[in-house]
């Protein structure tokens, strides 16, 4: 008989007390043998247990020392990355924002300079603008110096200013823009006028000593061609300056003003010239005057139109570069003609003019005492 079938009586209750006895003994044998195979189990275990906890700390070990490492080269990789922005700062700070340092118009001179010279000439009647100073602050950054000639007094000014990352901000007083009615038919009539008429004017003039050198805007009573106001010009002895310039009907307010300086001078932008003719007068005496005032203006418009992005960064360019465009389809239709401008002259040469029967009357700005031997 098997063990398998021993049992089976066993569990049956049909086995023998001999049988009974030789079932519990070799029962007893398999529990004993258990108990050992359990013991020696968890002995295993508690080997591996062990073994595992001293490979995680090896790992933890590793981790350690690799993130170290990582931390090590970050702060290499940093370092070197910062040096080199450093560095490279000044050419990626030009790639990304305006640069007004440029000098693509002519060597030695930067670009802000003619582009504000330009703005200056067309809307600021009373200054000149002469150059401008850069100092580069990094990151897109400039502090600016600019500086403005007085037409009257010949006094030099100098007007802070910024560039923040392509935004330019120009203290207010560089914007010398003329009195809405300095002149009696600029553009429409914005409150009263600030004319003295003719005959007022020559009654006050005439008491005033001849070492005096004024500065007035003259209004006419009818707008003059370039080839009026050169024969004009021709037969007076004061100093013509700024010429205000019909840029709108009249019955329509256009503002700020635009003209351009009969005899401007200063700093020669030979190579502007080049691509916009006439730009500078000094360079085409041999042209009939009338002619050259004509092409003139129509030059600073069109450099005007074609810097607007320029022009479209300052604080206060009232548009600049769009009014230009409408600037110039208006005179291309109707003429450059003329209602008014600025003259210099003692009161003596102010009365003269003030004989001419277009002439409406004057508004003195400013005036210098020029004594012969002083």
């Amino acid at each position: 008989m098997t063990f398998r079938e021993l049992l089976e009586k066993y569990k049956n209750h049909t086995a023998t007390p001999e049988e009974r006895k030789q079932v519990e003994a070799e029962l007893e044998k398999y529990n004993a043998l258990t108990e050992y195979l359990l013991e020696q189990d968890v002995d295993m275990e508690g080997e591996d247990l062990a073994g595992q906890q001293e490979e995680l700390q090896k790992i933890d070990r590793s981790m350690k020392k690799r993130g170290r490492r990582i931390i090590a080269i970050a702060v290499v990789i940093a370092c070197v990355v910062m040096g080199a922005l450093t560095a490279f700062q000044p050419a990626i700070s030009k790639v990304i924002w305006y640069d007004p340092t440029e000098q693509d118009l002519q060597q030695y001179s930067y670009d802000i300079s003619c582009h504000l010279a330009v703005l200056a000439e067309l809307t600021m009647p009373e200054v000149q603008m002469e150059s401008v100073m850069i100092t580069e602050k990094g990151w897109g950054q400039y502090d600016l110096q600019v500086q403005q000639r007085e037409w009257s007094s010949g006094e030099y000014l100098w007007e802070d200013g910024t560039v923040t990352r392509g935004k330019i901000q120009l203290k207010s007083n560089v914007y010398q823009y003329s009195v809405i009615n300095a002149f009696s038919r600029g553009t429409a009539e914005f409150g009263s006028s600030v004319m003295t008429e003719s005959a007022e004017a020559k009654a006050a003039l005439a008491d005033l000593p001849e070492y005096m050198q004024m500065e007035a805007y003259v209004s006419l009573g009818k707008d003059w061609t370039m080839e009026e106001l050169e024969n004009f010009a021709a037969q007076q002895d004061g100093y013509l300056g700024w010429v205000g310039v019909r840029i709108s009907p009249e019955e329509r307010q256009f503002l700020p003003l635009m003209g351009f300086d009969a005899n401007s001078s200063g700093y020669i932008w030979e190579n502007v010239d080049a691509v916009y003719p006439f730009y500078e007068l000094s360079m085409h005496e041999d042209v009939p005057l009338a002619e050259a005032w004509k092409k003139h203006f129509l030059a600073l418009l069109q450099y005007s139109i074609d810097q607007g992005d320029f022009y479209a960064r300052l604080n206060q360019s009232n548009d600049h570069g769009n009014a230009c465009q409408a600037v110039q389809k208006y005179v291309t239709e109707n003429g450059v003609k003329t209602y008014g401008f600025l003259y210099y002259g003692t009161p003596a040469e102010m009365r003269k003019l003030l004989e001419n029967e277009d002439v409406e009357g004057i508004y003195v700005t400013d005036y210098q005492l020029r004594v012969p031997g002083l």
